[in-house]
């Protein structure tokens, strides 16, 4: 990737990652957890999709802070776009 440093990829992969995690549970996936062994398990799909949506504001605030010369590129590019 000509003229993109390691923390430029490293900041879009990380929002790539986050925003795909959105989706699938913006798209009806369910995270529960057990807080110890034997305790039922609880609904946390809200919370942690809040958390990741918050987290990849915040990323994409710090890589068009960052990289300004990049704000406008596709961040999610589209499947198999290379055969």
């Amino acid at each position: 990737m000509a003229g993109h440093d390691d923390r430029y990829i490293e900041i879009t992969t990380r929002l790539r990652s986050v925003r795909s995690f959105c989706d699938f549970l913006s798209q009806g996936a369910t995270v529960r957890v057990a807080l110890s062994d034997g305790t039922p398990y609880k609904d946390v799909t809200a919370v942690l999709l809040e958390r990741n949506r918050r987290e990849a504001e915040a990323l994409d605030r710090m890589r068009r802070r960052l990289y300004p010369e990049f704000a406008d590129e596709e961040v999610m590019p589209p499947l198999y776009s290379r055969h």
